[in-house]
């Protein structure tokens, strides 16, 4: 009964997103991908400000099935789903924003995906102007029995309601490219190779570079100025959970890459890690990956591969801590070099005590049974800044508190 008055609710708010974008005439950008959803979009919506009145999405994780035609309305899910009053005041307000006047011109949605049709189901309503693929990488395999190539297949479900696509040609391998795109209309891609054409932008590390390449390809093909594109490239940070660099405790620097995590952004983040100056040591705090199906303890033997370069590895949770680790040890990190941890909490505690000026540290993991986050929280060298991490509302701690309710 609650799934199919969730549906019921989707459906409804499907239907008032396709009027207002059809009566107010509005440009839609839709941005998809195995990773690098958030920060792209992000970027994209910045750019775009320097033309456009761009809608102000209220919460970056509201790309679901039902939270993302309330995220066009500026909307979230209400905490009580089965509360009438909510749903009916929902309601009165899209069809106020449907029939009178509405603020914006341009809406810049993420699509997430964690199942086979969910792409074609935001398609019901979505026509979009430009359709963003940032990646195509193992993503929630569990659901994904036909491997990558039925991700690809989902994620370049996108393609087939974009007037323009707009692809990563980093990571998205050129056969699927070739195979999902080769009738299409209009196509553009964007890679690390061009990003001498962005300004400088010492605060962007690693793939937040990618991202401001996607809003410039993207602003371009919306007619924005070309000195208003670069004087807003110039003013995008990472967003929060998104390779941010933070201070750390004792003169250490951090990155906080605990949003999520998946095989391709692990080793993706190490390379950033390896390739960034540090005076002190380079450490990492990588956590489980979740939802990756019977694969699991391969992409988690794959990461640990990836990290044995490092000078210290701190692992949270179960399989970083049964496959990750010691594949970093095979690799070649000396044993003594490498801590795991039952949870963020006990990893945080653990590695404040050894921080020295000049160490740079990584941290990243997925959410459920992982919550890195924490370990950054406990490396920060002001507490203030545990504003700028993720998943910090007093739902989410109370959610933190359960999985790890010895922690301190």
């Amino acid at each position: 009964m609650k799934a199919a008055f969730r549906r019921l609710l989707a459906r409804l708010f499907e239907r008032q997103a396709r009027r207002l974008i059809q009566r107010h005439q509005l440009k839609v950008v839709a941005v998809a991908g195995s990773v690098g959803k958030t920060s792209t979009r992000a970027a994209i919506a910045e750019v775009l400000r320097a033309k456009y009145r761009v809608q102000n999405i209220p919460n970056p994780g509201y790309n679901s099935e039902l939270g993302l035609p309330l995220s066009v309305f500026e909307m979230s899910v209400p905490r009580l789903l089965a509360n009438p009053f909510a749903w009916a005041w929902r309601l009165l307000r899209t069809e106020l924003m449907v029939s009178g006047r509405y603020p914006n011109q341009v809406l810049v949605l993420e699509l997430g995906t964690e199942e086979p049709g969910e792409i074609a189901r935001y398609l019901r309503y979505l026509r979009p102007d430009v359709g963003v693929l940032t990646a195509v990488t193992p993503e929630h395999m569990q659901n994904f029995p036909g491997g990558l190539d039925q991700v690809a297949a989902e994620e370049f479900t996108l393609a087939h309601g974009s007037k323009v696509m707009v692809v990563n040609a980093d990571a998205v391998d050129s056969r699927y490219r070739h195979k999902y795109l080769k009738d299409h209309a209009r196509v553009l891609t964007y890679s690390l190779r061009d990003q001498k054409h962005l300004p400088e932008t010492p605060h962007i590390i690693g793939h937040m570079r990618s991202a401001l390449l996607a809003a410039a390809l993207v602003a371009r093909e919306l007619k924005v100025p070309e000195a208003k594109i670069n004087h807003a490239l110039e003013r995008i940070k990472p967003v929060a959970g998104r390779m941010n660099p933070l201070e750390g405790a004792n003169g250490s620097r951090l990155i906080d890459d605990t949003y999520n995590s998946s095989p391709d952004a692990v080793v993706a983040a190490l390379a950033t890690l390896a390739k960034l100056p540090a005076d002190g040591r380079r450490i990492a705090v990588l956590g489980s990956m979740n939802e990756l199906g019977p694969q699991s303890p391969e992409y988690h033997r794959q990461a640990g591969a990836a990290a044995a370069g490092v000078d210290l590895l701190v692992t949270i949770g179960a399989d970083a801590n049964r496959y990750l680790g010691p594949a970093a040890l095979e690799a070649g990190l000396d044993p003594s070099r490498w801590k795991p941890a039952d949870s963020p909490f006990a990893a945080g505690d653990f590695l404040r005590l050894m921080l020295a000026p000049g160490d740079l540290v990584l941290i990243k993991g997925s959410q459920n049974g992982v919550f890195a986050e924490e370990a950054t929280k406990k490396l920060l060298a002001n507490l203030a800044d545990a504003s700028k991490l993720v998943r910090q509302s007093p739902q989410w701690l109370r959610t933190k508190t359960k999985q790890f309710p010895d922690a301190k």
